[in-house]
């Protein structure tokens, strides 16, 4: 056996979210992963073999009812045939996809006030830490005070051996949103709330060489880049593209990035006036408003789908000819201003062509301008002349697609990544 591993998540490991930590921590036997999450979600992952869920809806309630359960070991293979705890799921992820199409400051400050007064430090929390007893705890350092206060205790209580942070987004600069005071008076005290559990770090993980320049410099460490990696890469088979030409997307539609699909959809509304040239598939589980559904899904331009599981979304990527990647276009919100999405490496590793869309100074825009891994728009006129040059030159989709494949091939070998994560960072 390897050491006990735990990792501390908002959203549960399952097939509709994000693979990142459960393809990453694959190396591990089943029986040295837990993990521990908020969201009312169902896991479904194998990599693990113990689950946490902390319920957001009880850790309000206990507010005022301080008897109230919060915690609870839950079971992927049992607590699935619960179904007073599976309806209890279905209600609160409504509450959650509420929160999501709207993120006003005011739900944010009232979950963190339920969590600062809450009764989320429960017995089950404490028999559960200590029959598990982790040696390892990694965790992604959020802009979430309520969220690296639990890691925060989690250290101090359990004292794990080995205390992995991980900085995937830009959540310690005043840069994100550089018009914006009141932006600026939240960020000093998620500063110094990072700063404090970054203390607290034994290794601290960055998503980017630009987020870790940053990192290191901010915070006086020597982070280690750690990216998704990529398996078994097939060899790259180019392909004839479709006509139409088929694009897709697959993920969340926030933080400006449905303004930018819309961009989207109009230009290839233009450019089908005289014929279907391209289709854009677009699979979300964003709530979006009405006025928003009527600029996307248009038809014959763009149709409009809800979220499948991650298998079903490689095999959607197999039979596209081109991958949106989008990001907010404006300087108002520039979140992933150091990140490196998890999305384009899957993209990467589907050898098709990628197409970069958002303001030219976020992370994952400028990586694939720097790799000339794909097309980059960073404006709407060059959305429009992009989108031109692929419909008159359809042969260039294949060929960025080569060089979007090699990319991959090149950066994110994932036996490499894996061996430094493993060797260098748990040291399994």
């Amino acid at each position: 056996m390897g050491k006990r591993i735990l990792i501390t998540s908002i959203p549960s490991w399952n097939q509709n979210g994000s693979n990142t930590w459960t393809t990453l921590f694959d190396f591990a036997e089943p029986e040295d992963v837990a993990n521990l999450f908020i969201n009312p979600e169902l896991p479904d992952s194998k990599v693990a073999s113990r689950y946490f869920n902390i319920s957001e809806r009880n850790v309000v309630k206990s507010v005022f009812k301080r008897n109230i359960q919060t915690g609870c070991e839950v079971s992927v293979k049992e607590y699935t045939k619960n179904s007073k705890l599976v309806q209890s799921y279905q209600k609160d992820q409504k509450r959650v996809r509420f929160f999501m199409k709207h993120r006003w400051r005011f739900f944010m400050w009232l979950r963190e006030f339920a969590w600062f007064f809450g009764h989320w430090k429960s017995k089950e929390l404490d028999e559960f830490m200590k029959d598990y007893k982790p040696e390892v705890l990694a965790f992604a350092i959020e802009n979430y005070p309520y969220f690296n206060r639990l890691n925060e205790y989690l250290i101090d209580t359990y004292k794990p051996k080995t205390v992995i942070g991980f900085f995937w987004d830009d959540n310690f600069t005043y840069k994100q949103r550089p018009y914006s005071l009141f932006f600026k008076i939240e960020r000093f005290f998620q500063r110094r709330m990072a700063r404090r559990l970054v203390g607290k770090c034994t290794k601290i993980l960055a998503i980017s060489q630009k987020m870790k320049s940053e990192c290191d410099a901010e915070f006086g460490v020597n982070s280690i880049v750690i990216t998704k990696p990529i398996f078994n890469l097939d060899p790259f088979i180019p392909y004839k593209v479709s006509e139409p030409i088929k694009m897709l997307y697959t993920g969340k539609l926030v933080i400006g990035r449905d303004q930018t699909i819309a961009k989207v959809v109009a230009a290839i509304k233009e450019i089908n006036t005289n014929g279907q040239k391209v289709i854009l598939d677009i699979y979300t589980n964003t709530l979006l408003s009405e006025k928003m559904k009527k600029q996307i899904d248009i038809s014959g331009c763009c149709v409009l789908h809800d979220p499948v599981p991650q298998n079903q979304v490689f095999e959607l990527q197999k039979g596209a000819d081109i991958l949106l990647f989008v990001e907010s276009l404006t300087d108002e919100d520039l979140t992933a201003r150091l990140s490196f999405s998890t999305k384009l490496t899957d993209y990467f590793a589907a050898g098709k062509c990628v197409w970069g869309i958002g303001n030219a100074d976020l992370g994952p825009i400028s990586y694939i301008r720097e790799e000339d891994a794909g097309f980059v728009s960073s404006t709407t006129n060059q959305i429009a002349d992009v989108l031109n040059q692929l419909v008159e030159t359809p042969s260039l989709i294949v060929e960025y697609a080569k060089k979007s494949y090699d990319c991959g091939k090149r950066n994110h070998d994932g036996t490499t990544i894996i061996n430094k994560l493993k060797n260098d960072v748990v040291e399994y």
